[in-house]
């Protein structure tokens, strides 16, 4: 911490001994706090004592270090500023103003300080390298920050963090919904415990166990973060590792302390047979030789950090392979990757060749651990110098753990910074464009047994059997129910809820059904009226079923659901919202009857004032990207849209349009009012909602628009294209390339 301590000041007359007892022994306890790092605990006593300590400088200085480590900045900032002017002030307050600095990205002033530090230290001091080394992170830190960067970052907020520290999420690979995650919290296993696994309820800290939280089927924020209870944790430290690919398998750790403990799996047997076991591994990843933060890349490939020895220094990142029946002895990355600092928190990437890590190295850090990424290049068999990710992801305190979801648009991990909740918090990480690093698998770099079939569980089951299962009585795991249809309630012969041939004059077009087909047309009617709150009628629900039945029996169908509201005289961002959840209430009765949730697109947006028929105010209407064909031989009869707003931009079959924000739930700003073409747009297997404006024919008017929002309220405003009404990634603009010329602006 920098603390000086400096002989307490003694008093000599006889009638200030009391007051000078009680002043000696606030001190003290304050100082018991902070050094077992209860900070808010040696604040409190601090300010019960203020008029006592008032002129004690180590009393406020340490006052000044607990304000810094609980996130208030600004009140550090103000009492060290106070003590620096003040004869005989420490040196480590110019330090700890260097380090409020860097916490707020104000690297230039933060260096200033910090070489403050250094002309008060004598020549041979220890902390010189560590503060030299902060002044090349400050450096680093102005080069990086007017980095353009495509992404940002979003705490996941109350519902998931707290004041405690919440670390090493871990995305379901089962359900984008889902995230597992570490915590160290108030309501634990173990309780209180000091370093040595022993009660503490005075010094103690909380150990960690294995919490698991959900978005809400409509994509509403984060939320109802629990605890797994009994089923994973313990009075140790229980960490979650991964899963296998399949989610059949989750690895965890347990134990007193790092590296004094064991790797378990659990493969999700119920709880009646359920029972864990160790040292699958055979001995490459080994807790007790300095190994920790595993990735689990597939069955027979795993990265790890470690402090064996013989590598670079710190942290080194390794790799072991499966192969002729055992593991491969552990394999250093090399000087590319690794460095005399710390290396850490590994992630391949699905291309087996971008790995994301976090590093200290100040070349690549701008503080802390930095998430950065390096490619291997397989023809120089070198991995490219590392790339920090951006001030926008990265910060002055520990950014690790850093995954990528499979949707390659978010990535989820955790970090220290001073403007979160507590210690460490979970984040995610939006990013504009699919990373297409994140492409399906190529073929598996490495062959040998799987390490599923090495653990020989009784029954392997998928990973939300676990998480289902209650954990302790006062923390169950509550997860929203996924209704399963059952035998017998649909009739064999279903009723076609739609409109049958032809439509009349005025109708909507075919959408996607090619010229001249010799087919028999099934008209999908829209739903008109009604609300998110309210339910749908009889005959909608026919037609819902219907289409669930078709989209089951059909070859990758994909069906965009968009849902008109009237334009809002109040604020257009929550208009929009309110009708997307009325779209994702069609979308979920799907699901709910095996559509798959990465098969439906749902879109809210705004309509003219009587634009929409017989006098409804919401419509909700439904069209498939492609054609979607049903009955005894293909083509026979095509699934086709009756539109419910003619002529609505968002209908072209080439739009462009700009996206001004990626949210978790309602965007509540007044600031998308008067913007044209206002629409939200989910897709069903992510819980973020994607705000977009305008509505253009070419690429060229929507980037001018684009420019044009750039200097006003929208900073991270770019365009986007849909071809049918579905998003294109460069993999999708790729395929109709022929068919829209304009689509090669928007790929490059």
């Amino acid at each position: 911490m920098g603390l000086m301590r400096i002989p307490l000041l003694l008093i000599l007359i006889c009638c200030l001994a009391l007051p000078a007892y009680s002043q000696d022994y606030k001190k003290e306890e304050a100082k018991a706090f902070f050094l077992n790092e209860h900070f808010e605990d040696a604040l409190a006593v601090l300010k019960s004592a203020d008029a006592q300590l008032r002129n004690d400088l180590e009393a406020q200085f340490i006052q000044a270090v607990c304000l810094y480590q609980v996130n208030q900045l600004q009140e550090a900032e103000a009492v060290l500023q106070r003590l620096s002017r003040q004869e005989g002030a420490y040196p480590e307050c110019w330090l700890y103003l260097g380090k409020v600095s860097h916490a707020m990205n104000r690297f230039e002033r933060a260096a200033s300080y910090y070489k403050d530090y250094l002309r008060r230290l004598r020549p041979n001091h220890p902390n010189r390298s560590m503060v030299w080394d902060e002044i090349r992170r400050c450096a680093t830190g102005m080069r990086v920050q007017y980095q353009r960067s495509d992404a940002y970052a979003e705490n996941l907020g109350p519902g998931v963090n707290s004041a405690a520290d919440e670390y090493a999420p871990i995305v379901s690979p089962n359900h984008a919904d889902r995230l597992y995650f570490s915590a160290r919290r108030k309501g634990n296993m173990g309780g209180l415990r000091n370093e040595y696994g022993m009660p503490d309820t005075r010094f103690g800290q909380y150990y960690a166990d294995i919490y698991t939280c959900t978005a809400a089927a409509a994509g509403a924020n984060w939320q109802n973060a629990r605890s797994m209870g009994y089923l994973l944790n313990s009075t140790q430290h229980d960490m979650l590792l991964g899963f296998n690919p399949e989610g059949q398998v989750m690895y965890f750790y347990q134990g007193w302390r790092p590296g004094n403990g064991q790797i378990l799996v659990d493969t999700f047997r119920n709880a009646a047979e359920r029972t864990v076991s160790a040292d699958v591994f055979e001995g490459p990843v080994s807790p007790a030789m300095g190994d920790e933060a595993p990735f689990f890349v597939n069955d027979t490939l795993i990265y790890f950090s470690s402090r064996r020895k013989g590598g670079f220094g710190g942290l080194d990142i390794y790799r072991t392979v499966w192969r002729d029946g055992s593991w491969s002895e552990p394999e250093n990355l090399g000087e590319q990757i690794n460095t005399p600092y710390d290396e850490t928190t590994p992630f391949l990437a699905r291309d087996q060749r971008t790995l994301y890590y976090s590093t200290n190295h100040p070349n690549f850090s701008v503080g802390g651990l930095d998430v950065v990424k390096s490619v291997y290049n397989q023809y120089a068999m070198l991995w490219t110098v590392p790339e920090n990710l951006g001030s926008q992801i990265n910060s002055a305190g520990d950014d690790a753990y850093f995954r990528v979801s499979n949707d390659g648009f978010t990535a989820y991990f955790s970090s220290s910074r001073k403007d979160g909740m507590g210690k460490r918090d979970i984040y995610a990480a939006h990013f504009k464009t699919f990373l297409p690093e994140m492409e399906l698998p190529v073929p598996q770099l490495t062959a040998g047994k799987p390490m599923a079939s090495r653990v020989q569980p009784s029954v392997l089951e998928q990973e939300g059997e676990l998480a289902a299962q209650p954990a302790a009585e006062e923390m169950p795991v509550a997860l929203p129910d996924i209704a399963v249809p059952q035998s017998g309630e649909e009739p064999e012969e279903p009723i076609l809820p739609v409109a049958m041939g032809q439509p009349e004059a005025g109708d909507s077009a075919a959408v996607g059904l090619p010229a001249g087909a010799a087919v028999e047309e099934v008209w999908l009617t829209p739903f008109l009226g009604g609300n998110a709150a309210v339910g749908f009628t009889a005959e909608e629900k026919l037609q819902l079923d219907w289409m669930a039945e078709v989209m089951t029996a059909s070859t990758d169908p994909y069906l965009v659901i968009t849902a008109y509201v009237e334009a809002p005289s109040a604020i257009a961002g929550v208009q929009v919202y309110e009708a997307v959840r009325r779209a994702e209430s069609a979308a979920q009765h799907l699901i709910d009857k095996g559509v798959g949730s990465g098969q439906v697109f749902v879109r809210g947006t705004l309509a003219e004032k009587g634009a929409l028929p017989d006098g409804a105010r919401t419509a909700i209407d439904f069209h498939f990207y492609e054609p979607l064909s049903s009955g005894g031989s293909a083509g026979d009869m095509a699934v086709v849209a009756k539109l419910a707003v003619e002529g609505h931009a968002i209908n072209a079959p080439l739009l462009f349009k700009v996206q001004v924000a990626s949210l978790s739930g309602a965007y509540k700003s007044s600031r998308l009012n008067g913007l044209p073409v206002v629409m939200v747009e989910r897709q069903m297997d992510s819980p973020y909602y994607r705000y977009t404006v305008g509505g253009f024919e070419s690429h060229s008017k929507a980037d001018a628009y684009r420019a044009k929002l750039l200097s006003g309220d929208f900073s991270s405003a770019y365009v986007t294209a849909y071809v049918n009404g579905r998003r294109a990634d460069q993999r999708l603009a790729e395929k109709h390339l022929s068919e829209f010329a304009d689509l090669k602006h928007y790929i490059r």
